[in-house]
């Protein structure tokens, strides 16, 4: 089995089912409840754009909303989407799909008199590193996720970091292109509820 983010969730999670003794119960008991931090990178533009982004929200709620409550919503909706879709290919094919896109400028380049090409160019960007702080259960089942995929795709590579990565790139690159026009609009509704 593979090692699906820093923090090893999976590997904690198999070696306390069953403890029969009164710590390892107990442990399992708090592991439920508690938090995770993990470590992702993001392209700093998008980094800085998702804060004016987050900021607008913000003010918009008339509460506060940072980017890790950003990144936990695209994550929840991941998750959705996967119980939705418990296809591991499905899955896999969404986040290679996402990966491809990621870091990369879109643009349709003339091939003719009325053709069209959509062409993808590498960025390399400056990073930002950020601490995302989860609860320790939803952290838990996207490597359960990435594990299951590990079934139809093995060594496929992708990590619970990587998910998140790929999942606020391609949110904030969206938003940023005017893709995305009703996020504000879809946030301020959940957070209502």
């Amino acid at each position: 089995m593979g090692k699906y983010s820093r923090a090893d969730l999976l590997k904690e999670e198999l070696s306390l089912i069953g403890s029969s003794d009164f710590f390892g119960r107990f442990l399992q008991k708090v592991n439920k409840t508690s938090s995770v931090l993990l470590t992702i990178e993001v392209p700093l533009n998008l980094y800085l754009r998702a804060e004016v982004f987050c900021e607008d929200i913000h003010e918009l709620a008339e509460m506060p909303f940072v980017q890790n409550d950003l990144i936990n919503l695209l994550y929840n909706d991941f998750l959705t989407y996967a119980k939705k879709n418990p296809d591991p290919r499905a899955l896999f094919r969404l986040l290679t799909s996402l990966d491809q896109q990621a870091g990369k400028n879109t643009r349709l380049e003339k091939k003719g008199e009325s053709v069209f090409k959509l062409s993808h160019k590498d960025v390399h960007q400056e990073m930002k590193t950020m601490q995302l702080r989860m609860r320790r259960k939803f952290a838990l089942r996207g490597e359960v996720l990435l594990a299951d995929m590990e079934e139809v795709q093995p060594k496929h590579g992708y990590t619970l970091e990587r998910v998140f990565e790929l999942l606020y790139i391609d949110f904030i690159d969206k938003f940023r292109k005017g893709d995305n026009a009703a996020a504000i609009k879809n946030i301020l509704a959940l957070l209502e509820d």
